[in-house]
């Protein structure tokens, strides 16, 4: 009878070893499965910070280029202002100078 009652503790401790060492195994599993999700999604977080970045760059520098082409214009739009202006001055100044250089003559 003892021998009987040692083999059936053995044959129950044998089955419970092996059902928690399953538990176990099964738990790493899931954990290095959830390990390994975690990763991705920080990876795929990055990318899209990354992207978000460069699109940004990118805006930033069209609206540089933009701008710099509008003060581009304005600058050449100034000079030929400013010309004109200098002309229409010279040909005023030339002008009185002849009609004073006329009444001296006279």
């Amino acid at each position: 009878m003892v021998m009987i009652q040692s083999s059936t503790t053995a044959t129950a401790i044998f089955i419970a070893t092996i059902f928690i060492s399953s538990l176990v195994t099964n738990s790493a599993f899931a954990q290095a499965q959830s390990m390994n999700q975690s990763m991705n999604n920080a990876s795929d977080s990055a990318n899209q910070a990354a992207q978000n970045v460069g699109q940004s760059a990118n805006k930033t520098g069209e609206a540089i280029q933009g701008n710099t082409s509008q003060i581009g214009s304005n600058i050449s739009e100034g000079a030929k202002n400013l010309g004109e202006n200098i002309t229409e001055g010279a040909k005023g100044l030339a002008e009185t100078l002849g009609k004073g250089l006329q009444d001296l003559a006279k």
